[in-house]
């Protein structure tokens, strides 16, 4: 045990501690929670002698008959060691096989095989409720759950969470995962109602994300799934879905059939063959959906929606996308490391005699005028002429669809179709001995851009009509036997027929950047297994704690962050808030955290999640909008907004172009209605990272109606801050 005490500016910080909590081999699960989790205080009661402090640790024991459930202060610690003292204990005596822990503004939800039950402090010690909302439920209860065998729950906040007089907060929305039964999963809103959803059980997770329901579920599409409706529109059971990871099909991905996280926008899920990492930014305002998969031999990078090729990821000819689309290797392909000692591979020694191909396939050669993506890394140390990276193309070069490199060095999207010829290029030169990253995207025959490292640089509306026709894949020599990427590297090409958002493609970049450097690892950390048996995001971060069961990796997009030792025995499940670990292993429950003042951290984060900015100062406005919402609804002028959706009447949906960085954004109606005794906006207008749903009333009767103007403006940090 290391024990580091720091000093800054005069003042003695919090030393880092790290320990075992409690040696105990039957503990089932864990959740870090508290008002610092939350960012909202819980009615001037978060800081109660001996109920609760700002963060917290709640750990569920099975202890044969009963379930026993211990909330630690993780910021509390003596002489470099965590307290073993616990803030309270609870006994459920009917749960006999606890499954699952989650937790929201201080209620727990604990399942078992008799149900939920619901423990929270807000009576002045931690107890469970039976009485008011939210409560224990089970079949037996009003209202009923369908099945008492629960094995999976989450606690978090619809897109308009009701208000909780109880902590002054909003009230929180739970899931659940069946374990048995007719019903897959079920949501019990912060209303009183629970809405069942039918589907083959099995259920391995349950969660929250931008107002939306996911659950797992085993069908023969196995996968993660999702509601498509906001939760705060649900209103009956067998709600719509959509299916988020597939492993047959778009968004391709394994099977989550060990456990997932989700936080803002970001989704991991562990499976049996590795660890899917699925980038949900603007999945539901139309964009794709962004996976990737990583074990011990590959990381495939990022697939975006129905992808159709996914090559060289660490391997010359294997396609890692479900397609299958094995390449033909001629010649010698030299494969070696993108960096010294990288654990990603890059491709060289592309000539007329060594090169990838693959015959005309119905993947890719009748895409029409329809949409298309092509993307690869590639670093070029002086090619001495046009060359092709990866792409398809008749012999003619007649019809062609495809990355070039061109003799200046720039990125080149040969468009080339029925109609016209089309080269879209331009951007800085890449010949400079750097790995860059091309995204060439055709939205239609008419509609077409080039990013290189996130950045759009070319866009081009030409018409190139119909690309279809026997049209070969190659990669690093041209079908028309020209154009070969001599003195050129490159890792991870993929084509996909679904396109990505500009904002998707900026987070593609950035997360796999970093694996090419040197020394960068970018696969599990396992010595024996591509098995995850659990996955956590940090909310401060999106960093996110793999588990496996001789290795815990911290993965910072597709890049390994750290890799903590095992304490002691078989790890099973660890948790994240910022620097602070809880881990969960066969032998014990251990905690390390940082040498920083934690109390002081939790509040600072706290404070400024829950508390409006003093006196609002209109030029640090991060978004502005001012909407004629009667009719055919329209954006007169507005600042960081992508689009406005009629939800309704008086109901209206606003994207954000950058999300802010968490839900914490803060909210001003500058104007409303013709007049300001005509109309007000409603109390219930709730934000998240990436939207806001606002409701518009009339003051005179109370209900909804469409109005011009309405003026909003929005405070808080975005994304890229």
């Amino acid at each position: 045990m290391t024990v580091t005490k720091v000093s800054q500016a005069g003042l003695s910080l919090t030393e880092a501690f790290s320990g075992v909590l409690q040696t105990n081999a039957n503990f089932v699960d864990q959740v870090i929670f508290g008002p610092a989790v939350d960012g909202r205080a819980w009615n001037g009661l978060w800081n109660k002698a001996s109920v609760f402090s700002s963060l917290m640790l709640a750990t569920i024991e099975d202890e044969g008959s009963n379930t026993e459930i211990n909330i630690w202060d993780l910021t509390q610690q003596s002489a470099g060691s965590p307290s073993t003292t616990v803030l309270a204990t609870v006994d459920l005596s009917a749960a006999a096989t606890p499954t699952a822990i989650a937790a929201s503004m201080g209620y727990l939800i604990v399942s078992s095989e008799d149900g939920i039950a619901i423990i929270d402090p807000h009576s002045g010690a931690w107890a469970e409720r039976t009485v008011g909302w939210p409560r224990t439920l089970s079949t037996s209860t009003v209202p009923a759950l369908t099945n008492n065998d629960v094995n999976a729950v989450a606690a978090g906040f619809s897109d308009q969470p009701a208000f909780d007089p109880r902590t002054g907060g909003p009230m929180p929305t739970f899931g659940i995962g069946y374990g048995t039964g007719s019903d897959v999963a079920a949501l019990i809103k912060d209303d009183g109602n629970v809405y069942d959803e039918p589907g083959t059980v099995g259920n391995v997770g349950v969660g929250f994300i931008n107002g939306h329901f996911i659950w797992a579920q085993n069908d023969a599409q196995d996968g993660l799934l999702s509601s498509t409706q906001k939760i705060s529109v649900l209103n009956a059971d067998n709600f719509d879905a959509k299916r988020l990871i597939r492993d047959d099909g778009a968004s391709f991905g394994l099977i989550a059939d060990n456990a997932f996280s989700v936080r803002g926008g970001s989704l991991s899920s562990a499976s049996s063959s590795g660890l899917n990492s699925l980038l949900y930014a603007d999945y539901f305002e139309g964009s794709a959906g962004i996976n990737a998969i990583t074990n011990r031999t590959y990381t495939t990078g990022y697939m975006v929606g129905d992808i159709r090729g996914a090559w060289l990821a660490n391997s010359d000819v294997t396609d890692r996308s479900y397609k299958a689309n094995t390449l033909t290797k001629t010649g010698t392909i030299t494969e070696a490391a993108v960096e010294t000692s990288a654990e990603l591979k890059g491709y060289s020694g592309w000539s007329a005699s060594n090169y990838l191909s693959r015959a005309s396939d119905a993947d890719w050669n009748s895409i029409g005028t329809g949409s298309g993506y092509l993307s690869v890394w590639m670093k070029s140390s002086g090619n001495t002429g046009h060359s092709w990276l990866n792409g398809f193309g008749n012999t003619g070069g007649t019809l062609q669809f495809a990355i070039h490199l061109s003799a200046a060095g720039l990125a080149y999207f040969a468009d080339d179709g029925a109609t016209a010829n089309v080269g879209a290029s331009g951007g800085p030169a890449l010949d400079d001995g750097v790995w860059h990253k091309i995204d060439c995207v055709r939205i239609s025959s008419t509609e077409r851009y080039v990013y290189v490292d996130g950045v759009l640089h070319v866009s081009s509306t030409t018409d190139a009509g119909s690309v279809s026709g026997t049209v070969p894949w190659q990669i690093g020599y041209g079908p028309t036997g020209t154009y070969a990427a001599d003195a050129i590297t490159l890792s991870l090409a993929h084509f996909s027929t679904t396109t990505p958002s500009a904002t998707q493609i900026r987070q593609m970049y950035e997360d796999e950047k970093g694996m090419f450097v040197a020394s960068a690892e970018c696969l599990l950390q396992s010595g024996s297994t591509d098995a995850v048996i659990d996955v956590d995001v940090d909310p401060l971060t999106n960093k996110v704690l793999v588990t496996q069961t001789d290795a815990i990796t911290i993965f910072d997009g597709l890049v390994v962050d750290s890799k903590p030792t095992v304490n002691s025995g078989s790890s099973e499940k660890g948790k994240l808030w910022g620097d602070l670990r809880a881990e969960q292993n066969s032998a014990n429950a251990y905690v390390t955290a940082p040498a920083v003042d934690q109390r002081q951290v939790n509040e600072m984060v706290r404070g400024l999640a829950s508390d409006l900015p003093k006196g609002i100062d209109l030029s640090k406005a991060k978004a502005w909008l001012r909407l004629d919402g009667t009719g055919t609804i329209a954006i007169v002028s507005s600042y960081n907004i992508k689009s406005v959706t009629d939800v309704g009447t008086g109901i209206y949906d606003v994207f954000f172009a950058i999300p802010f960085k968490s839900d914490a954004g803060y909210l001003m109606v500058s104007a409303i209605g013709g007049t300001a005794a005509d109309a007000v906006a409603n109390s219930a207008a709730t934000m998240t990272r990436h939207s806001l749903r606002m409701r518009v009333y009339a003051r005179a009767d109370g209900a909804d109606t469409d109005v011009d103007p309405l003026m909003l403006v929005f405070f808080g940090e975005l994304e890229n801050e």
